[in-house]
Formats: C-alpha cells, sequence, structure tokens
C-alpha cells in the first residue's frame, strides 16, 4: 500500500502542500484559473500545516485509518476505503449530515465550503501517480513509500505532539 511518510523535522511551513491540494482539486487544476474562480477561497486544502506545543510547523493529512471512524460514522454510505487503502467520499452519495466530520479524530473530514452541502477529505490523489502534496514539498519533508507493519496510510517520522487549538 502507498503510504505518505512525514519527516516533520523538514517542514518549514510554506504551505506548499495546501496550495497543491487546492489546485489538484480545482475543476481544471490550474493555480490561475483556481485563482480567477475564486479557488482559493472556495475549495479547501485537505491537507494543513500545524503548529506543535514549541512553535515548530509539521504537515497534518488524514491518516486514512485502518478502521476509519468517519466511514463508520457515515449514515448514507458515502465513505469507504477504495482498493488502494485510502478512505474516500462519494460526494453524490453523501447528504450533508456532517456525522463524519464530529467523528473524525484528526480533523480532517470537513465541511466543503462551495454551495453543496457535502464533506471533503483527502482521497490520497489516489487517480494520480504521486500526491499533489508529495511532489509540491520543496524541502522532502513528504515522501511516499512503504512502512512494514504500518496499516494506516500516514506515517510520521518522531511524530510531533500537537496543540489541541491546532486542531
Amino acid at each position: 500500500m502507498r503510504q505518505k511518510i512525514i519527516d516533520s523535522d523538514k517542514c518549514t511551513g510554506c504551505k506548499s502542500c495546501e496550495l497543491a491540494c487546492i489546485v489538484a482539486h480545482s475543476p481544471n487544476e490550474d493555480l490561475k484559473q483556481a485563482y480567477k474562480d475564486g479557488g482559493i477561497a472556495a475549495i479547501r486544502a485537505r491537507c494543513r500545516v500545524g503548529k506543535t506545543s514549541d512553535g515548530s510547523l509539521f504537515p497534518e493529512h488524514c491518516r486514512h485509518c485502518a478502521d476509519p471512524a468517519c466511514a463508520r460514522a457515515c449514515m448514507s454510505g458515502a465513505l469507504s476505503k477504495n482498493q488502494a487503502g485510502y478512505v474516500v467520499c462519494d460526494t453524490e452519495a453523501c447528504v450533508g449530515c456532517f456525522m463524519c466530520v464530529m467523528s473524525c479524530p484528526y480533523g480532517f473530514a470537513r465541511p466543503a465550503t462551495g454551495e453543496k452541502r457535502v464533506m471533503i477529505k483527502c482521497d490520497g490523489c489516489s487517480e494520480r501517480d504521486c500526491s499533489a502534496c508529495v511532489e509540491a514539498c520543496p524541502t522532502g519533508c513528504l515522501n511516499l513509500g512503504d512502512v512494514d507493519g504500518q496499516e494506516d496510510t500516514v506515517v510520521y517520522i518522531d511524530p510531533p505532539q500537537t496543540q489541541e487549538a491546532c486542531r
């Protein structure tokens, strides 16, 4: 299974991962057009840069948990794990109840900012060869690979201790 490997010590907080996510999930994947269409405000990044208790910055991503609480809470069945191991949302089936938002322990199931009441979350860019956030990371903080014995799709090297206010 393809896993996102995060070395938080290399994160500079540049937010290139967030911008790349916004562009990758915009209708035409073009930065200038996404900005013109209001994409920067209308499309939320599915990842974010967080802050530790000592002020260090690090990228936060959906863990695509082995037993995802968000999918268990989904009353419409819109959330499921795909063959690649990513928890994905069928936005046509989503009824916008946001039980997934309330049940995600990491805060990565979030309401979309558009007119349609659906949730959004990282889909692992499973339709791409490489995740947009990984491609955009200038420091090599984000990588893709396999980690033995890990079921989740996101693996932190020396996981940071986050502040609750950052969630």
